[in-house]
C-alpha cells in the first residue's frame, strides 16, 4: 500500500522485481550477530514526490534490519545511473513481511526507479 504525500500525478507500483530468497531457502549462516542476509531488487512506475511505500517479503522481520536504495532507471533497459534529480530513502520500518519506507524523487515529472533491499536478521 503506498500512500501519497505530495500532489504527483500517480503513486509509484511494482513494476518487476528479481526472484528474492525465501525464508526456507536455508542459506548458510553469516556469523557474528546476523544469522542470514538477503538480497532483491524491485522496479516501480514512473513517479515524483514522496510517497510512502511498502515491499512483502517474508523474510522480513519486525526485528529486522532492512537497507534500501533507489535510483533512477532508463525507461528501455532498466539500468540504474545518476541523472540530475535526487533519489532519497527514509523512515524504513520493518515489520512482519513487510518494510514500509518513504521516497522522495525531486524532480517535477515522473521518472522510473529501482529500489535494492539488503535484509539483515
Amino acid at each position: 500500500m503506498a500512500a501519497a504525500e505530495s500532489s504527483s500525478i500517480e503513486v509509484p507500483r511494482i513494476a518487476s522485481s528479481s526472484q528474492p530468497a525465501d525464508r526456507d531457502q536455508g542459506l548458510a549462516a553469516i556469523g557474528g550477530n546476523v544469522g542470514a542476509v538477503w538480497r532483491g531488487w524491485w522496479t516501480w512506475t514512473p513517479g515524483n514526490g514522496t510517497f510512502n511505500l511498502q515491499i512483502a517479503w517474508n523474510v522480513i522481520g519486525i526485528n529486522s534490519t532492512v537497507v534500501i536504495t533507489a535510483s533512477e532507471i532508463d525507461g528501455n533497459s532498466g539500468n540504474r545511473f545518476v541523472g540530475a534529480a535526487p533519489f532519497q530513502v527514509s523512515s524504513i520500518a520493518p515489520g512482519n513481511g513487510l518494510v514500509t519506507f518513504k521516497i522522495n524523487i525531486g524532480w517535477n515529472s515522473p521518472l522510473p526507479m529501482r529500489t535494492d533491499v539488503l535484509v539483515f536478521n
